[in-house]
């Protein structure tokens, strides 16, 4: 990255209150570390210990997705000997408008974008008392075979978020895309 590049970036800044931005590999241990950053952060800008709660909660489930299903970074590496790590840019960011926004963005198999939107499809649009079924439906059921974890965090962050989830996909090479979510507090 050159100087001007760098300068485009802080262009952005004077508009939105950046909490806390990291790209590149992620791991539980970096979970941590950021996760103690962010909570300190957290709380020289929001009173409101609820709404603390409620950001870091959907932090950590973006942030684990990261880990469990963010594929090699941009350049096709990865990290040897790391069992669950992945490639993910996270951004919380206070918002002009009073909300904290939790942006989230990693690299996918192209092929698997249409069961993603499928999944996506299940949470978006739908009312709390939904959500809060869909979850309780989710736990009783057997975990899908090509799931790293639970199955919930998606529905968690939906149900977590104070509006509607926004996602996007946005083709990167013929074998990938880059996918974002964002969610708000």
């Amino acid at each position: 990255m050159n100087f001007n590049q760098f300068e485009q970036i802080r262009h952005l800044l004077p508009d939105d209150r950046f909490m806390l931005c990291y790209s590149g590999y992620v791991s539980e241990d970096l979970l941590d570390a950021i996760g103690l950053t962010l909570k300190v952060r957290l709380n020289e800008h929001v009173e409101d210990k609820k709404k603390v709660k409620q950001i870091f909660s959907i932090f950590v489930e973006l942030m684990q997705n990261l880990i469990r299903y963010g594929l090699e970074g941009p350049k096709g590496v990865t990290i040897k000997d790391e069992d669950h790590s992945g490639f993910g840019l996270v951004m919380v960011v206070e918002e002009t408008d009073g909300f904290i926004s939790l942006i989230s963005g990693n690299y996918i198999k192209s092929e698997a974008v249409p069961a993603m939107q499928a999944r996506l499809s299940k949470v978006q649009g739908k009312s709390d008392e939904e959500l809060r079924a869909l979850l309780k439906d989710q736990i009783r059921k057997p975990t899908e075979e090509t799931s790293k974890g639970a199955s919930l965090g998606l529905t968690e962050i939906a149900r977590r978020s104070a509006k509607p989830i926004e996602t996007s996909f946005v083709q990167s090479d013929d074998r990938h895309h880059f996918f974002m979510m964002k969610a708000f507090v």
